[in-house]
C-alpha cells in the first residue's frame, strides 16, 4: 500500500489535484476579509461554516468532491488496466489483497486530503480572524436542533474538529466509491459521470449528506444521525457489490 500512495504523490496530475483541495477552501479567506465580513470570528470563518453569501467556494469543492478525488486516486484501476500492471499486481497480491489495497489507499489519500485542506483552512483564517467563538449576532434560540447546535457553541473549536473529520470520513468514502466505480467499468467516460451522480444523489436529496458537513447549523442529531446512517449503508453495498463482482465471480 505504501507504493500505492507514493504512486499518488509521483504523479503531476494528482499533486496538482491535492493542491486545488488544499487552495480552494482559502480562496474564501478573500471574501471573508472584504469588509462586510470584518467582523467574522474564527469559528464563523472556517470553511465548513458556509458564511460567505452564496456558499460558492463549498459548492466548487464538496459538490464536485468525486471529480477531484478521481484525478488524485480513485480512477488508478483504469491506469493499472490500460498499461497492464493491473495483471502483474494481482499476480503478486492476488485479486483479493489487490482489491482491499485499492480501496485502502483511496480511502486513506481522500480522508487525508480533505483533513489537510480543512486544517490549512483553520490555521490561516486564525492569522486573520477574532479568535473568540461567535459574535453576539448568532441566536440559535427556537431552532430544531437548538440542543445540538449550543453545545457546538459552547466548545467551538472541539465542533470544528469534528465536523472535519466526519467531512474526511466522507470524502475517504466517496475516494473509495470511485475507486470501486473505476473497477466496475474501467472506463474514465463512464467512471466519473457515474461517481458523479452517485454523490449528486446523496447530496441533493431531501436529507442531504452535506447537512453533516456544517457545524453551527440549525439541524439536530434526529436529523443528522439517520443522513450519517443510511449514506453509511449506501456506500457500503456499492463496496460489497463491487467485491463479489471483482474478486468472487471473476474468479470463475
Amino acid at each position: 500500500m505504501k507504493s500505492q500512495i507514493s504512486r499518488v504523490f509521483r504523479n503531476k496530475i494528482s499533486r496538482f489535484g491535492i493542491l486545488a483541495i488544499i487552495l480552494i477552501p482559502c480562496m474564501e479567506i478573500l471574501q471573508l476579509s472584504a469588509d462586510i465580513y470584518e467582523d467574522s470570528y474564527l469559528a464563523e470563518a472556517f470553511f465548513l461554516s458556509a458564511s460567505t453569501i452564496g456558499h460558492v467556494t463549498q459548492i466548487i469543492l464538496l459538490w464536485f468532491l468525486p471529480l477531484y478525488l478521481l484525478v488524485i486516486c480513485s480512477d488508478d484501476p483504469i491506469q493499472d488496466k490500460k498499461t497492464g500492471v493491473r495483471d502483474i499486481w494481482i499476480s503478486k497480491l492476488g485479486k483479493k489483497k489487490y482489491f482491499f489495497v485499492k480501496l485502502k489507499t483511496s480511502f486513506i489519500v481522500s480522508f487525508s486530503v480533505i483533513f489537510l485542506a480543512l486544517t490549512v483552512n483553520f490555521l490561516i483564517n486564525s492569522l486573520f480572524f477574532d479568535m473568540a467563538g461567535f459574535s453576539s449576532a448568532n441566536n440559535y434560540d427556537g431552532v430544531s436542533g437548538e440542543a445540538f447546535i449550543k453545545k457546538q457553541v459552547e466548545s467551538p473549536y472541539l465542533s470544528i474538529f469534528f465536523f472535519s473529520l466526519v467531512t474526511s470520513f466522507f470524502a475517504g468514502l466517496i475516494g473509495v466509491a470511485g475507486t470501486c466505480f473505476s473497477m466496475l467499468t474501467y472506463d474514465k467516460k463512464i467512471t466519473y459521470p457515474v461517481t458523479f451522480a452517485f454523490w449528486y444523489i446523496l447530496i441533493s436529496n431531501k436529507g442531504s449528506v452535506m447537512y453533516l458537513f456544517q457545524p453551527f447549523a440549525e439541524y439536530g442529531l434526529d436529523t443528522l444521525l439517520p443522513i450519517f446512517i443510511t449514506s453509511t449503508l449506501a456506500f457500503l453495498v456499492l463496496y460489497i457489490l463491487t467485491y463479489l463482482h471483482e474478486v468472487k465471480i471473476n474468479e470463475i
